[in-house]
């Protein structure tokens, strides 16, 4: 099989996600070959093509339209997903978009039906579940480690949405941009914890705006209508209830806590990091069953890599290597832009139905952030 071509829409050298996980990842895999880039810049377009040896442009279009570019990889801020991804998909070419698919679900689910019209193949960055940690967890809970699963909860920290930004990430304190604790943060925990546990079978949830007034670096302040503090409740198809809360900015008290209690056992996830998500962070696993008084730290192998990366970008490249499965074997391992808008539709089920704490907030004070950028 020849190498897939993968042209990067959204990668600039420096520390960027796709800097610091696609490149690494791509060439780190036999099965792929970087070939393209385009940026925002034509100064970073330059600089691209000067440290990855790649054709370089400032305009996604060329990028598209690259004869040897098999695989576009849309790795932009979510307001631009749903334009490029929807270029690359009427251009017959295969799509690796970063989650989420699209601002909301109604976007998700004309790009998931365009791609099935199109006939092409896409791949949804959802990388939690190919880390080590994950996979493994799921493998115990499918043994009977912790025997009936009773109730499982998990409290993170997005990180972002605190009260400070800078002015490149102001758009996320607008959740009409779809950059959300609960549509990003917690939409990869979500992931991570049906890939473990089962789907959701009922859900209700409370929403609330904590930090109101934000301190851009640089700038103005800007009035956030964005929900930093998500608390979701509900139950398991397999009977077990479940709780996740996460918090805008971060936590003294810690960042990442995912617990699984079961008839026989206990499992823990936590994260040394200041860093609740699951998809980017470091986990370690601890458990404890049957007479043990206590949890202990355990080994998991680490059996879904073997590229020498580490972190995020190892488990970008157990993505990577199982799409290149899925096309080489006709498998389904790797999610899909249809896994997309099935997690789209949860999280809008958890929107469309959660109680606001505090303040409402109405069309009137959404007016009043008319200083986001978005």
């Amino acid at each position: 099989m020849k190498p897939i071509g993968v042209g990067i829409i959204g990668a600039s050298p420096g520390n960027g996600w796709a800097a610091a996980t696609h490149v690494p990842a791509l060439r780190a895999l036999p099965q792929y070959e970087l070939r393209a880039v385009a940026t925002s810049r034509l100064e970073s377009a330059r600089s691209a093509a000067a440290e990855w040896d790649v054709d370089a442009s400032h305009d996604p279009r060329q990028l598209i339209a690259h004869p040897g570019v098999d695989l576009v990889v849309v790795a932009v801020k979510v307001p631009d997903h749903h334009d490029l991804v929807a270029q690359a998909l009427a251009a017959g070419k295969m799509v690796f978009s970063e989650w989420p698919l699209g601002v909301d679900l109604a976007q998700a689910e004309d790009l998931s039906a365009k791609a099935d019209a199109a006939g092409v193949t896409t791949v949804i960055g959802l990388q939690a579940r190919f880390d080590p940690v994950i996979a493994h967890l799921r493998k115990l809970v499918r043994q009977g480690y912790v025997g009936r699963v009773l109730a499982t909860n998990l409290v993170g920290s997005g990180q972002a949405w605190g009260p400070t930004t800078d002015p490149a990430h102001v758009y996320a304190y607008d959740r009409r941009n779809g950059v959300t604790p609960l549509s990003v943060s917690g939409g990869h925990a979500l992931d991570a914890l049906t890939f473990v546990l089962g789907d959701v079978d009922s859900v209700t949830a409370t929403l609330g705006i904590g930090h109101r007034e934000i301190t851009v670096l640089g700038g103005p302040p800007i009035r956030s209508i964005t929900p930093d503090q998500v608390a979701v409740t509900g139950a398991l198809d397999n009977g077990a209830v479940a709780s996740l809360f996460y918090r805008g900015g971060l936590s003294r008290a810690g960042d990442l806590r995912w617990e699984i209690n079961g008839t026989d056992g206990d499992l823990l996830v936590t994260s040394p990091a200041p860093n609740g998500n699951v998809q980017a962070t470091e986990l370690v696993l601890a458990g404890g069953r049957g007479s043990d008084a206590h949890i202990e730290t355990m080994i998991v192998p680490d059996d879904v890599s073997d590229t020498g990366l580490h972190g995020p970008a190892r488990n970008v490249a157990a993505l990577y290597t199982a799409f290149a499965r899925d096309l080489a074997e006709g498998t389904t391992g790797a999610p899909s832009f249809g896994d997309a808008v099935r997690l789209h539709r949860l999280i809008d089920r958890i929107n469309r139905g959660a109680s606001t704490a505090g303040a409402k907030m109405t069309a009137d004070s959404e007016e009043t952030t008319c200083a986001l950028q978005s």
